[in-house]
């Protein structure tokens, strides 16, 4: 017969335990008085705490318990199977189903929340048939004393942590204009940030992995010094200060492939020196997420200095219909090359490309430049324009460019 919790000494206990110990006693406690295993670890899969400390048996156990923490690939292989996302679709506590990995040992998994953003896990090992109402129960309890536990070490509700995120949400949320709201600022928080600035924002590819978020933005402060983090609208907000130069090629490549591992995109604004700016700089980095993510498929990185024309024309190309944007010039060469088996369009794309020069152009296609310019010529006469006029060249220009993106 299983023994029943007494659920208020857990209360007692637990209570007693959140004025003074550490997360290892609120385990203690737990496993004294609910009978089986339990661990608590941070958003970075960190162990906070275990009982017992012997091996289980159970690989994912074992492994916290003598690592202290789980390696990359392990947080990957969590993600792909979409372990660390069903946090945000069921309310916690609740039993765990992840295949052969719980076959032998199910699991009931509470969740760590500070200001309701998930910061760590608690897990209650159970034997087939140890899951009861009453341990479902008790992890509810078990996961709020830790919450409250993990709040108080991190030193959420201390005045400078409280002045420093209200800051940073006041700050991205556009709320700070004035340079007399800043000066305000600098005189009620002990620390403020340095010029020059720049803005990261990163997501992944899901609606539904806001601790996930979490989790990359604790890689962020364990790769970069000297930021201020926020996850709103499902988006990580970071803004860098005190910059150096630029990132190292180091710190970008190991960032290159830790995105690549969990399907998420960077954005990098330009770097800038009143954070009264902020908003336009937010917007650089939005924009540089989305346009790169879309342009450059390979890559995870995405500068908004490489993204100047698209971040220009995108936005109103994407509500314009193609009538209204392209070049008469370009649909009659099309319909042309079409009727006559001709290839005086790529002829002029390369030509416009080549910033209308003909040594240049006639090299690219490996012709002749007499024959070059007759082509020119053939083409202006259909479509009766100068194509070294300004105007006409910009135009051009324009629409060659918008069809490459």
């Amino acid at each position: 017969m299983e023994k029943k919790i007494d659920f208020l000494a857990l209360y007692q206990r637990l209570f007693q335990t959140l004025s003074h110990g550490k997360m290892q006693e609120l385990m203690d406690v737990s496993y004294e008085i609910t009978g089986v295993p339990i661990l608590a670890v941070d958003i970075a899969y960190n162990l906070l705490g275990a009982v017992p400390k012997n091996k289980t048996g159970d690989y994912y156990w074992d492994y916290l318990v003598e690592h202290k923490r789980y390696d990359m690939d392990m947080t990957v292989q969590l993600y792909t199977d979409g372990i660390m996302q069903s946090v945000n679709e069921k309310e916690a506590p609740y039993i765990v189903d992840w295949g052969a990995a719980t076959e032998e040992f199910p699991k009931i998994l509470g969740v760590i929340k500070i200001n309701n953003i998930v910061e760590g896990y608690v897990v209650m090992q159970c034997k087939k048939g140890e899951i009861t109402e009453e341990r479902m129960k008790a992890m509810s309890i078990i996961q709020e004393a830790c919450s409250l536990m993990l709040k108080g070490k991190t030193s959420e509700n201390s005045m400078e942590s409280v002045y420093l995120k209200t800051f940073i949400n006041e700050l991205f949320n556009g709320r700070i204009v004035s340079e007399k709201q800043l000066d305000l600022w600098r005189k009620n928080c002990r620390f403020f940030p340095k010029p020059p600035y720049r803005i990261i924002t990163v997501n992944t590819n899901s609606s539904s992995e806001k601790n996930v978020l979490s989790y990359i933005s604790k890689y962020f402060q364990n790769l970069f010094s000297d930021q201020m983090l926020l996850i709103q609208d499902r988006v990580l907000y970071i803004l860098q200060y005190s910059l150096l130069p630029k990132m190292t090629q180091m710190a970008s490549n190991e960032l290159y492939i830790f995105l690549c591992k969990f399907n998420a995109h960077c954005g990098v604004s330009n770097s800038f020196e009143n954070l009264l700016d902020i908003g336009d700089y937010k917007i650089q980095a939005a924009d540089a997420m989305c346009i790169g993510k879309r342009l450059d498929v390979h890559s995870r990185i995405h500068f908004y200095k490489d993204y100047y024309l698209p971040a220009i024309l995108m936005p109103r190309i994407n509500e314009m219909p193609r009538n209204n944007y392209i070049s008469p010039v370009i649909e009659k060469l099309r319909e042309y090359d079409k009727k006559h088996s001709t290839d005086f369009l790529d002829t002029l794309k390369v030509y416009i490309r080549n910033l209308c020069s003909t040594s240049d152009s006639a090299a690219q296609l490996h012709i002749h430049r007499n024959s070059f310019l007759y082509r020119i010529n053939k083409i202006e006469e259909i479509t009766g324009v100068d194509l070294r006029e300004y105007h006409m060249f910009i135009h051009l220009a324009i629409n060659i460019y918008i069809e490459e993106i």
